[in-house]
């Protein structure tokens, strides 16, 4: 099977695929297949696993192996795919970012360990481990844990100094303001992706981000905007995400690992809507649920 080529910057949506599992708790394949098929359907231009959208911390290495399996073969080189590797240790995230390598993936992402997080130097290690370790390109993933850490400045002399460090997935804290930092400092030759569940995703575009880890729960809406920006029509994208996007988002970004599962079901593109064991918080009330469809129902996001 053809291995992508990725592009030094993306152009587009690149949706983290969720984890379709059935009633019991199993890996449905069928489902699994069929979001990779809505994900190039809306025009993906690479298509990801293992994000915190996936539920990564909740699978284990068997199922971890088989969801490689059936997404690239499903993707059969038609995009790149990228695979989270994020661990609680460095040996561990290379040993992810060889696994990834050897079933095919193009690219890798990164967040810094989620405990014991590293100082600025443990950070720069960690990523250099990561490039020595496999000849995939790294996107670092900023997140609130990190965003400290991985301040604009650390970020230039990575993507200066890490061969392998060549995208940047901004999520943390003021990534507005970093994300501006790193178009400016670097020339724009780095590679910023937008992520943040959407949120500011118009104000993404302005600053001069091309690509989007965002919306697979509504991949029309935010591939929409993102294309209709990209091709000169502001006030289209504009129009997309303030009348379309937001509405909804108000509430997804509240409860967005019941949400994202709920609305792919209702759209008919995975069978189950369960999410893994155990989930993050308590489901939306009743007056939310009844809230939140009355505002899906407004917007006319419905079956695709």
């Amino acid at each position: 099977m053809p291995r992508s080529v990725p592009p030094s910057r993306f152009h587009g949506m690149m949706p983290i695929l969720p984890t379709a599992i059935d009633s019991s708790g199993i890996i449905d394949e069928a489902s699994q297949r069929r979001l990779v098929q809505y994900c190039l359907q809306y025009g993906a231009a690479a298509i990801g696993h293992f994000g915190i959208a996936s539920e990564f911390h909740k699978i284990g290495d068997r199922d971890r192996r088989r969801l490689t399996e059936i997404i690239v073969d499903e993707v059969a080189g038609r995009v790149p795919v990228f695979l989270g590797v994020t661990a609680l240790g460095t040996g561990t995230a290379v040993e992810l970012a060889q696994l990834a390598e050897e079933q095919g993936a193009d690219l890798i992402m990164a967040a810094l360990p989620y405990m014991n997080v590293p100082d600025a130097a443990g950070a720069f290690a960690y990523y250099r481990a990561l490039s020595e370790g496999t000849r995939l390109p790294i996107i670092v993933q900023d997140t609130p844990a990190s965003s400290s850490v991985l301040t604009a400045d650390l970020l230039v002399r990575m993507f200066a100094d890490i061969d392998g460090v060549l995208h940047v997935k901004g999520e943390g804290r003021d990534f507005l303001t970093k994300t501006a930092h790193l178009l400016a400092a670097a020339d724009g030759q780095i590679s910023v992706i937008g992520g943040a569940g959407g949120r500011h995703l118009i104000h993404m575009l302005r600053l001069g981000v091309t690509a989007f880890m965002t919306g697979t729960e509504a991949l029309d809406l935010h591939g929409g905007a993102v294309d209709a920006y990209l091709n000169g029509d502001e006030e289209g994208a504009a129009k997309i995400y303030f009348e379309r996007i937001l509405p909804y988002l108000m509430s997804y970004l509240d409860y967005s690992e019941e949400l994202l599962k709920e609305m792919l079901h209702r759209r008919g593109i995975i069978s189950h809507p369960a999410v893994l064991d155990p989930p993050a918080m308590a489901p939306m009330s009743d007056v939310e649920r009844r809230e939140f469809d009355w505002v899906l129902e407004r917007i006319g996001l419905g079956p695709v």
